[in-house]
């Protein structure tokens, strides 16, 4: 299952992305559990770096409506829908690849 969206720094005062840019990040997930683990870093990043949430995607081909459900509860933040918003960096991020890096590291 795909999550994609793109974090906009539109105010000028965040950080990680650049004044002005959306950056765009795409997550291939396996289960309910890294979803919520997208979720949980997405709105600390949103809080810490004072970016604004763009054009957040949940592929739902593969997805039942009950993760979708409660993937939608998990964040109760406002997002932008706006297609011509174009990103400056597309970023690509495998889960299972970050959940073994922590194994290893721990």
């Amino acid at each position: 299952m795909k999550i994609s969206y793109m974090l906009w720094n539109r105010t000028g005062k965040g950080r990680k992305v650049p004044d002005g840019q959306a950056w765009q990040w795409v997550h291939e997930i396996e289960d309910e559990h890294q979803m919520a683990n997208v979720v949980r870093r997405l709105k600390k990043t949103i809080r810490e770096c004072r970016l604004a949430l763009v054009n957040l995607h949940i592929e739902q081909r593969d997805c039942s409506d009950g993760l979708l459900e409660r993937a939608s509860f998990a964040y109760k933040g406002p997002i932008v829908y706006d297609e011509s918003i174009s990103p400056k960096r597309i970023i690509h991020v495998h889960e299972d690849t970050l959940d073994d890096q922590n194994l290893e590291a721990a």
